[in-house]
């Protein structure tokens, strides 16, 4: 979970707990793509890039990073399909063990979407013999590490990278989770 990853409020404070949405996760479709721009500027909007200052949101704004993601990285997105519609993705190399971002629609911030697209890339990349997974969250993003960690991840470093998309310096958390 890069910048992208995560959701995040500039308070970092916890929602009340919510019923828990009925999803399927499935892989990303050619289909997907407008549903997964959506939902990748709405929780980028809401969640990391509320921590950075507003010449560094354009770049995402936009929304073609998020269209890129499906139409160059097929087979590596799993999305979070509540009743027909996209409301989550995860992003990563299903034959290697980063997850590199993590997006939920914040309509449905609380309800599960979250957690149960995490758990699918993580029985994946252990189905696959992998025995961590690796997210880099950015630094501010409170409610993208609190995330994590309630998950098991912990934090393994820091470090503060060009970023290709923002064009710009940012600060990264790595955290890491052994897989069983």
């Amino acid at each position: 979970m890069d910048r992208r990853a995560g959701s995040s409020d500039t308070s970092g404070a916890a929602r009340p707990p919510q019923r828990e949405l009925p999803v399927a996760i499935r892989e990303g479709r050619l289909a997907d793509a407008a549903a997964v721009t959506r939902v990748g500027v709405a929780a980028w909007e809401k969640g990391p890039g509320s921590v950075l200052p507003s010449s560094a949101r354009a770049p995402m704004a936009d929304g073609k990073m998020f269209d890129a993601l499906l139409r160059q990285t097929p087979g590596r997105i799993l999305v979070a399909d509540v009743g027909g519609h996209v409301l989550g993705l995860a992003v990563g190399d299903p034959e290697g063990e980063q997850l590199t971002d993590l997006w939920v629609d914040p309509r449905a911030w609380g309800r599960g979407l979250g957690s149960r697209l995490l758990a699918a890339f993580e029985q994946a990349a252990g189905e696959r013999g992998r025995k961590r997974i690796v997210i880099d969250v950015l630094e501010g993003d409170e409610r993208g590490l609190g995330f994590c960690r309630r998950r098991g991840y912990q934090a393994v470093g820091r470090s503060t990278v060009r970023d290709r998309d923002l064009h710009m310096m940012i600060g990264k958390i790595r955290l890491e989770k052994r897989l069983a």
